[in-house]
């Protein structure tokens, strides 16, 4: 799925079924994480091995055991080579849940080995007023780049507006962002070392910058597509432009290019992609 947090969620709640956890509770003595640690959210090898050993070792319950690797495609080839053995003969009445929102960057060999189930995303952006909002300027913008007539007669109020959308989207992100990354550290603080923190962060931030950007490519075709002041042939051309450059800038952003860069050269380029006749 594209959403982390659901997949997470969703996740914990089959745990809960297999192991016979109260709702409330989150925690068991055979219910055992793997997560990525540090600013660089890599899952090592040696935390790799300790969950090998911990699932080799005699259920505390008398029952199954149950191991979630979180952001499964942030295991390092060596974590990926250790892990391939248990995933292929695992103990008895052991299940591996590994949760990723990017199945195609795990291990080709880690990936044949598990069955996938994809589940689709429970967050969205469609009922934020502020979002709703932005999506209004941003329509109108749009509009604003196929009128010919306008743009000739001016030429800076697109150049600010542009400027002004990247700003404000960025600062929408940062606050959403903010939200749940406290509300996550706040549930799971007690579970998780500084460099797991430190990982969780990261990892909720590039979810919700993710979840805003494809919101954002949906609503620019749904908005090219109904303006019919010019071609649809020309306006299919230049949307596909767009999209390009959006994913584009969406790369260079998961590569640490900040946001505010990344944002404001896909901005400026829309303007002379929407603005060429």
């Amino acid at each position: 799925g594209n959403d982390l947090d659901t997949i997470e969620r969703d996740a914990l709640s089959l745990a809960r079924e297999i192991l016979s956890i109260p709702e409330e509770n989150s925690e068991h003595p055979d219910l055992f994480h793997l997560r990525p640690t540090g600013k660089m959210r890599i899952i090592s090898v040696e935390k790799t091995r300790n969950l090998i050993s911990e699932l080799n070792r005699s259920s505390n319950q008398g029952g199954a055991k149950v191991a979630l690797l979180h952001e499964s495609d942030r295991m390092r080839k060596e974590a990926s080579n250790a892990f391939l053995k248990t995933l292929e003969e695992p103990p008895p009445e052991t299940y591996l849940f590994l949760l990723t929102n990017r199945p195609y960057s795990i291990l080709p060999t880690i990936r044949s080995r598990c069955i996938q189930v994809r589940i689709p995303s429970s967050h969205s952006t469609s009922e934020d007023e502020e979002w709703e909002d932005w999506l209004g300027k941003y329509r109108e913008w749009i509009k604003l780049m196929l009128d010919r007539k306008k743009l000739m007669s001016d030429r800076t109020t697109p150049v600010f507006a542009a400027y002004g959308l990247a700003e404000r989207l960025v600062s929408m992100i940062r606050q959403k962002a903010n939200e749940e990354s406290k509300g996550k550290l706040k549930e799971l603080s007690q579970d998780l070392d500084d460099k797991e923190k430190d990982a969780l962060d990261s990892g909720i931030r590039k979810g919700v910058r993710s979840r805003f950007l494809r919101e954002l490519s949906a609503k620019t075709r749904e908005i090219a597509l109904l303006e019919q002041s010019n071609s649809m042939d020309s306006n299919g051309i230049k949307l596909a432009r767009v999209i390009s450059n959006l994913e584009k800038n969406a790369g260079l952003m998961e590569v640490n290019l900040k946001e505010e860069v990344a944002l404001e050269n896909f901005w400026l380029s829309s303007l002379r992609i929407w603005s060429a006749k």
